[in-house]
């Protein structure tokens, strides 16, 4: 990855080294919200900054309204930030004017970088799941990570002891009943299970799975005893922020 510039004035090798300077810098300082709940600053850390980070999982920001107010624009705003994921949850907002008045099309998704190659990926959530964190006065971490649940349908008890790789999560659970499903599957069209034993009733559940990329996007994680392979889902988005990356 290309060095990146820093508000601390130092210039990081990596953007995962630029996440953990930042996560210093915001330290214990409690995030303001605006109107609409998005996150404005973290006290003396801008938005923008944060934002800048992820540009490359974004759609180039634009506004070309005429003086009747016909046109369209396209921004961004953050909602949600986990610097040690490296991973955020972005609003995509356009706007768009005709004669008739102004009509608002909105999709929030989960960013970042797979851990290897640092390419990027988006990936489109659940709206209600994002207000409903932030109406419980989760703060952006726990919107990240209401995100996260959404994704893979778990609970917070669930997601703290599970491995993930890429969209797929490794859930440990107690051994399971099913039909028998041999001892290697691939799922999402890249992730290459293999097992002791993998069953299927209701999810796929594999005892000491181990999970390989087949792109080389993620590095292999495992699981001892049994858990259940969860495949991210995903909400619909508008053209503008459909999901990339896996």
């Amino acid at each position: 990855m290309k060095k990146q510039n820093c508000t601390c004035g130092k210039s990081h090798r990596t953007l995962p080294a630029q996440h953990k300077c930042i996560k210093k810098q915001i330290g214990k300082n409690v995030e303001s919200r605006g109107n609409y709940d998005q996150v404005l600053n973290f006290g003396r850390v801008r938005v923008a900054t944060i934002i800048s980070l992820f540009r490359d999982c974004l759609t180039a920001e634009y506004c070309d309204f005429d003086r009747k107010g016909r046109g369209t624009a396209l921004n961004h705003d953050l909602y949600g930030y986990d610097p040690d994921q490296g991973v955020a949850v972005i609003q995509a907002r356009q706007c768009i004017g005709t004669k008739y008045g102004k009509t608002t099309h909105k999709t929030y998704f989960l960013c970042g970088h797979n851990e290897i190659t640092g390419a990027s990926f988006v990936h489109p959530v659940g709206s209600h799941a994002i207000r409903a964190a932030i109406n419980s006065g989760g703060n952006s971490v726990e919107v990240v990570k209401a995100a996260q649940r959404w994704m893979w349908q778990v609970t917070p008890a669930q997601l703290a002891k599970a491995v993930r790789q890429g969209d797929l999560l490794l859930v440990p659970e107690k051994e399971p009943a099913g039909e028998y499903r041999g001892e290697i599957m691939t799922l999402a069209g890249s992730h290459q299970l293999s097992a002791d034993e993998i069953r299927e009733n209701g999810h796929v559940y594999a005892k000491n799975p181990v999970l390989h990329h087949t792109k080389n996007q993620h590095e292999p994680v495992a699981v001892s005893g049994w858990a259940s392979v969860r495949v991210a889902r995903e909400a619909a988005a508008w053209d503008f922020a459909q999901r990339q990356g896996d």
